[in-house]
């Protein structure tokens, strides 16, 4: 269909389709969606209609064929559920680092490897420290974590005032970041363990990794084993979105026909097409049709199940499921007091040190280790001054250190109140420190130059 055959309203569609698009797959749009969930959760939380909040996220979904039954609240559904499919996705991302992007190489993967150890051990370190001996020590996997979201959207806003590849810098150190707090939430967050359905998850995901191994490639078989080793990782006390990071993990990331091979079919079926018909009529005529499902279905093999599954989740997720998330657990009582509170208790000091001085210290200390020693680099055109920066963005840890916030003071009214409150403000604070601490040294770099 060329632009003169379009009648007025497709034309208008498309005018504003493209502006539209781009917003909605920019980096800083996720973030948007983030934060007016949160903003919403806290409004919601602190106004007149507290109450419907708390009963919308306690609200009991499920369904019951005969005598069998399964419900659980929304909040629930979330966490236990939806949160799932983000650390798939956040799965299928560290697979895809490792094999093909800035963990693939040694010299990287040694550096941010260091500087994320540091970033985990540190906070940790002075949160316990705060709550030694205390019930809240439980707490201590809180401040490791880092919100790559937010903290992609907190650069895109001194993007013109540093190097390009520290964007990239922050994006592998946040993913090693989310290994740990994987690993953390697997062996230190789980309560009691069912050994026949941790047995029977571990077999259905190692099935699924023969299966890759033997080239299957099929969604669908993937994703039905993957629901049966969801469940049982749900089954047996390890929290159910360790199932999807190593789900994640089988997903084939080689293609089932190489690139060369793949053009060299799709133009010689464009090619007898051409010859044939001088015009396309994919409607009317069933061979070009079949012809063109060709070409799709080639393509669909020179692709990797990998990327493509990446791609399909990114919008879910980002735009739906994290907010959601946002919007269910963002949703605590603030004051003036609640704030001073969580400046005087041990699990309030230990979220905030530890995410802001935590960070700064455990980061820049291991990447100062790292270059003194000569262990790891860094990127082109980064130095340690812009670490120190990125130190500090990394203190964002609302979405992974809420989730473990839940996990571990779920049956700690108080204590999750206090963390969340800190959290909250350990954000904001390292956002606003970072971005002024940014614009400082590149200004001083420029005026130097």
């Amino acid at each position: 269909m060329t632009k003169e055959t379009k009648n007025v309203l497709q034309r208008g569609l498309e005018n504003i389709q493209h502006p539209v698009s781009n917003f909605i797959r920019a980096q800083t749009t996720s973030s948007l969606f983030l934060l007016v969930a949160t903003l919403l959760a806290l409004w919601w939380a602190n106004s007149a209609y507290a109450a419907s909040y708390q009963t919308l996220i306690h609200t009991q979904l499920g369904f019951f064929v005969g005598e069998f039954e399964l419900k659980a609240s929304l909040k629930h559904i979330i966490n236990d559920g939806l949160m799932v499919i983000f650390f798939f996705l956040l799965g299928l991302e560290i697979k895809r680092e490792v094999i093909a992007g800035e963990l693939a190489q040694a010299k990287n993967r040694r550096m941010l490897i260091i500087c994320a150890l540091g970033g985990m051990v540190c906070p940790a370190l002075i949160y316990s420290g705060f709550n030694w001996s205390l019930d809240s020590q439980i707490g201590w996997g809180i401040p490791m974590a880092t919100d790559t979201a937010f903290a992609l959207g907190v650069l895109t806003l001194v993007r013109k005032h540093i190097p390009a590849s520290l964007v990239a810098f922050i994006v592998g150190l946040a993913i090693v970041d989310d290994v740990g707090a994987i690993l953390v939430i697997a062996i230190f967050y789980t309560q009691e363990i069912s050994v026949m359905h941790l047995l029977s998850a571990c077999a259905l995901i190692g099935f699924l990794g023969l299966a890759n191994y033997a080239g299957v490639r099929q969604p669908l078989f993937y994703f039905i084993i993957g629901i049966a080793a969801w469940w049982a990782m749900l089954k047996s006390g390890v929290h159910p979105t360790v199932a999807g990071v190593l789900i994640a993990l089988t997903i084939p990331a080689q293609p089932k026909l190489a690139s060369g091979e793949w053009l060299a079919i799709a133009k010689s079926i464009i090619s007898a097409i051409q010859n044939k018909s001088k015009n396309m009529d994919v409607l009317g005529n069933k061979g070009h049709h079949e012809q063109v499902l060709k070409v799709r279905d080639f393509a669909e093999r020179a692709s990797t199940p990998l990327r493509r599954w990446e791609d399909a989740l990114d919008l879910p997720v980002v735009l739906f499921i994290l907010p959601l998330f946002a919007l269910a657990n963002a949703g605590v009582v603030i004051s003036s007091s609640s704030f001073i509170q969580s400046l005087q208790h041990p699990v309030g000091l230990g979220i905030i040190s530890g995410l802001i001085a935590g960070k700064i210290i455990g980061i820049s200390g291991a990447c100062w280790l790292a270059l003194r020693f000569n262990i790891g680099c860094l990127p082109d055109k980064v130095d340690l001054k812009h670490v120190i920066g990125a130190s500090l963005i990394a203190g964002i840890g609302f979405t992974m250190s809420t989730f473990i916030a839940t996990l571990g003071f779920g049956d700690q009214d108080t204590a999750l109140h206090i963390a969340k409150t800190s959290i909250l403000l350990a954000s904001v604070l390292a956002a606003i420190l970072g971005i002024l601490y940014l614009r400082f040294i590149s200004t001083k770099i420029s005026r130097s130059v």
